[in-house]
């Protein structure tokens, strides 16, 4: 299959078992980031000093995008940018799950369930299509050591598993890990942004990466 970019961030969140791991709970705020960026990329969202509004209420005929977009649309309150990724992460709208019924219907991975002491039971999905993963992760990792131009959806594919502990996992193995690693900063530091969407994911960014620390903080009060 064509992977789209929210498939390749859930593929990427995984590690090789099948488990979210250190990225179970980050990668909820990612998750919902990256659905931002699609929605701001098709025209359907816009951002105007740090809260979002809706340019364009058509349809996107893709599920998960639909299912944000109706929300903003129903929602009179301005709420900041942070704000949103925050209640569409509260609000349960099944979207990672959604991804990964799509993945597993695919052929790229599948549902097992795992129990321990048959008491605690947990749910992980094992690769099936390993050599679809090898390839995304020998991209990604060819154009950041290599310094070849990156698009707009690899920037915000970085600022994502930069803020959702999805590096070390994917490269960590890699010769050129530590270059790869220094370069990722780099480049997500956008300082300073050399476009408008550019400024779109430095937005995104610090939104994301604000919501997982209260989210952080929330969780041991």
């Amino acid at each position: 299959m064509e992977l789209t970019f929210l498939h390749k961030i859930v593929l990427l969140a995984l590690d090789d078992k099948g488990w979210f791991g250190s990225s179970e709970h980050k990668i909820k705020f990612g998750l919902v980031g990256a659905i931002l960026f699609e929605l701001y990329k098709m025209g359907r969202i816009g951002f105007q000093n740090d809260e979002v509004y809706v340019s364009n209420p058509k349809s996107t005929e893709n599920v998960v995008l639909d299912r944000v977009l109706s929300l903003i649309k129903a929602t009179k309150k301005q709420r900041s940018l942070r704000s949103w990724i925050q209640r569409i992460v509260y609000k349960k709208l099944f979207l990672r799950k959604t991804i990964l019924k799509q993945l597993i219907q695919n052929n790229v991975i599948r549902r097992e369930e795992y129990s321990l002491m048959m008491v605690f039971y947990q749910t992980k999905f094992p690769l099936v299509n390993v050599d679809l993963k090898k390839k995304l992760q020998e991209e990604i990792y060819t154009s950041i050591v290599s310094d070849k131009a990156l698009s707009d959806h690899d920037l915000m594919l970085l600022v994502i598993m930069n803020n959702c502990k999805m590096v070390r996992k994917n490269f960590g193995g890699y010769i050129y890990y530590l270059k790869m690693r220094g370069k990722i900063h780099e480049i997500t530091q956008f300082n300073p942004p050399k476009t408008e969407t550019e400024e779109v994911i430095k937005l995104l960014q610090t939104a994301i990466s604000r919501a997982i620390m209260a989210s952080n903080v929330s969780i041991h009060i």
